[in-house]
């Protein structure tokens, strides 16, 4: 008896902590950052601040912060974004995330690990699905994606379209999704740095070189958006 009792409590122990284990950590941050846990205590985001599921997390202006989840994928959130982590796993079998991004803008950079692979941001009734995927968004009445490595799709409004190659871009909004089109490197770099975002630190010094003539190509009424 006293064995079965012994073994029932560390089973619970054991389901307790992993229900309750962090699920990534801040790394790095550039200003004022804080976290609102699903216990609604607010805590000082710095360097080494454990990130738990149902975690609010928000940047404030002239800010930004570096995270790093338990799957080793890495967000860069820029000034004046909120970003709340819903679900998240990721073991031997599963890789599965889900967050909203309620406004603001972000980078994203996580490989597909497992084959069971569910990784999906929410925002303002869109959906965006990520494969393999670097991209970096910036999120509001019209918001826009751009990826630079994978696949990802958008959708919401009775519409959907998948970026899926680097430098395509795409904008939506409560109209729909728009077309996609491709960006050039300078409308590229403007676009991070207009968003508060470090574009080498997401691709790497050599990404350029690997990209031929960089050329814009748009498609569709919202190019250049």
């Amino acid at each position: 008896m006293r064995a079965t009792l012994i073994l029932i409590t560390s089973l619970f122990l054991f389901v307790s902590i992993h229900a309750h284990a962090g699920i990534g950590e801040i790394m790095e941050t550039d200003g004022k950052v804080q976290i609102k846990t699903v216990k609604a205590k607010r805590l000082d985001g710095a360097p080494g601040t454990e990130i738990n599921m149902g975690d609010l997390v928000k940047v404030r202006k002239k800010s930004a912060a570096f995270v790093q989840m338990k799957d080793n994928s890495e967000f860069q959130i820029g000034a004046k974004t909120t970003l709340i982590f819903d679900d998240f796993l990721f073991d031997s079998e599963n890789q599965k995330m889900r967050a909203r991004i309620i406004d603001g803008a972000l980078a994203y950079d996580g490989d597909k690990l497992v084959a069971n692979d569910n990784r999906q941001f929410e925002n303002n009734g869109f959906t965006l699905t990520v494969r393999g995927t670097k991209f970096a968004g910036a999120f509001g009445a019209k918001s826009q994606v751009v990826l630079l490595k994978g696949a990802l799709g958008v959708e919401g409004k009775g519409d959907s379209q998948t970026l899926t190659g680097p430098l395509q871009s795409l904008i939506f909004d409560q109209s729909g999704v728009g077309k996609p089109f491709k960006l050039s490197m300078e409308e590229l770099k403007n676009f991070f740095n207009d968003n508060g975002l470090d574009l080498q630190r997401l691709v790497g010094p050599d990404f350029e070189k690997s990209l031929g003539d960089g050329k814009s190509s748009c498609v569709g009424s919202n190019c250049g958006g």
